[in-house]
Parts: C-alpha cells; sequence; structure tokens
C-alpha cells in the first residue's frame, strides 16, 4: 500500500523501516500531485495533523489512518466511519512516561523547585517563603482514572498519601477500588484534594470542564496538574486564579493552541510549563509509533 507521513520527523524511524520491510511504499510530507493524493491508501499522523473532513477528501483511497499515541482528538472518527476508514493508534503505549512526569510535577510543586533554582541562579539562597511540603499524607485527585492515572497511583503509593480520589463516570467504585482510587463525584474531589491531575481526552463534554467556577472550589493550598489536552482548562480563568491565589499553583505539559502559549502564564510565579512533554521520552516515542504499525501489519 501507499503510506502517506505527512511529517517525518514526528513518526519513528524503525516504524517507518518496518513498513518497507513489508513492502509499502512511503511517501514523505511534499506537495502532493492529484495521482498521489488518489493512490494514497494509509495516512500515517502523530498530533499536529487534523484529519478532519476537509483533510479526508483529499484522499478519496483512503483505508487507514494510522496514529502515533492514544489521543485522537484530531482525527474525525464520525467522518472515518462513514468512509470506512480504520484508525489505528497505539492505547497505552506512553502511560508510564506520563505518569512519571507527573510524579515530577507534583513534587516539583511541591518543593517549589522552579522558583527556588530561579532564586540562586540570581544570586539569592533559599527563603522560608518558598518552603516546601512533602507529598505523604497529601490526598490526591485524579479527573480521569485510567492507563495513566493507575500507574501514576503505583508509583506515589509508595510516597505514603493519605488518599486517592477519582472521578471517572465510565468507571465504577469496585473497578477503581481494585487500583486504591476512591470514587468521587467531580464536585466532592475539587473540595477535597490538596494535588488534582487532569487524565481525559479533549471532547465536547470535556472543554472547559474546569473553568473559575471550579477553580475558587478549590482549596486555596491546592496545585492543578493537566498533562492531557489543552482545553480542558480554561486558560484564561486559570490566569485569573492563579493571579490571585485562588489556587496556590499549576503545572500544565500542554495548551489550548500549541505550539504557541497565552503570554501571561510566563509572567506568573505559580505556575510550571513544559512544552508538551509527557510522552515524550525515547521509549514511548518508538513505543507509540511501533504499536500502531504492528497492528495494521497484523490486519493484513
Amino acid at each position: 500500500m501507499i503510506v502517506y507521513v505527512p511529517e517525518k520527523n514526528e513518526i519513528h524511524t524503525k516504524a517507518i523501516e518496518e513498513l518497507k520491510k513489508n513492502g509499502h511504499e512511503i511517501i514523505f510530507g511534499r506537495e502532493l500531485s492529484h495521482d498521489d493524493e488518489n493512490k494514497i491508501q494509509i495516512l500515517f499522523i502523530r498530533t499536529y495533523i487534523t484529519a478532519n473532513k476537509e483533510c479526508l477528501n483529499q484522499f478519496p483511497n483512503l483505508k487507514f489512518i494510522l496514529k502515533v499515541g492514544v489521543g485522537l482528538d484530531n482525527v474525525d472518527l464520525g467522518e472515518c466511519k462513514k468512509r470506512n476508514i480504520q484508525v489505528i493508534n497505539a492505547p497505552q503505549s506512553n502511560s508510564n512516561s506520563v505518569a512519571e512526569l507527573v510524579v515530577c510535577l507534583m513534587l516539583m510543586l511541591l518543593r517549589h523547585t522552579r522558583q527556588q533554582s530561579h532564586r540562586l541562579r540570581h544570586g539569592s539562597w533559599r527563603g522560608k517563603e518558598l518552603m516546601g511540603e512533602e507529598l505523604k499524607r497529601k490526598t490526591v485527585g485524579f479527573v480521569g482514572c485510567g492507563a495513566i492515572a493507575r500507574s501514576i497511583t503505583e508509583k506515589i503509593l509508595a510516597f505514603q498519601v493519605k488518599e486517592i480520589l477519582g472521578y471517572d463516570p465510565y468507571l465504577d467504585e469496585k473497578t477503581l477500588a481494585r487500583f486504591k482510587i476512591k470514587k468521587t463525584d467531580l464536585n466532592f474531589l475539587i473540595k477535597n484534594s490538596n494535588i488534582i491531575s487532569l487524565h481525559l481526552p479533549l471532547t465536547p463534554e470535556t472543554k472547559n470542564l474546569i473553568t473559575l467556577k471550579e477553580l475558587k472550589q478549590m482549596k486555596k493550598t491546592t496545585y492543578l496538574i493537566n498533562t492531557s489536552r489543552g482545553g480542558i482548562i480554561n486558560e484564561k480563568d486559570l490566569i485569573v486564579a492563579l493571579r490571585n491565589k485562588t489556587i496556590k499553583g499549576a503545572a500544565l505539559d500542554v495548551f489550548e493552541n500549541e505550539p504557541e502559549i497565552k503570554k501571561e502564564f510566563l509572567s506568573l510565579e505559580n505556575i510550571s510549563l513544559t512544552p508538551h512533554i509527557g510522552a515524550y521520552t525515547v521509549e514511548s516515542d518508538y513505543e507509540m509509533s511501533m504499536m500502531p504499525v504492528r497492528k495494521f501489519l497484523a490486519l493484513i
């Protein structure tokens, strides 16, 4: 089959080699001729190519979309179903990578490492106003309790957290209890967690799930972490909340309009910002590309 890869550097070279080894022809990102568009049967994408109706119209003979990673918010699944295009992604391929980053961000927020490092670089020593806290005996809340939240749970139990709360309308109490997570509603979780971490896809239902209303219900000592998708938190509301010390701090790895971020974030002292690196590890990068290829090759 003919495979179109719009962004060569976004796909692991081993995945490309595997496709070639099995007889598939690869066309890398360039201006396509009408003839090329008619030939292409497989689209291999990552995060920043949107496979919407307009995109799919380019490829009348498309049979498969291979998606690097887990999230499918950049793929119009309804349109793919109409056209009988099979979408293959890589569930759980980056779970451990993201989970490790979340634990890292929890500790960085609690210990104010960004601010302390900044002070030291500018000639100041530690100050009591930035004295840290321990993760031990904290209540952690997960909004979305899939594979990543479960992986984080395994790791932070060793820190002797007080309890782990979970909001997930798709999982029952008994299932969550097996993973040491106490099922709650969103309102209870927001009001009672010391650290809140978001782990859910961006959908019409989850967009702006966290607004100023929810932020005001949190403890003033709460830290909020988002490594899932930008848009789940209303960014303008979060900026207001951080400026007014409505919550203690936040860590964002994802943003509404990547790769651009709101400049107001850069002037805030109580936020940690990273450029969507949750799955940006050697191990995860390999698996996210290889898994959809293995699944595809097993199908044909």
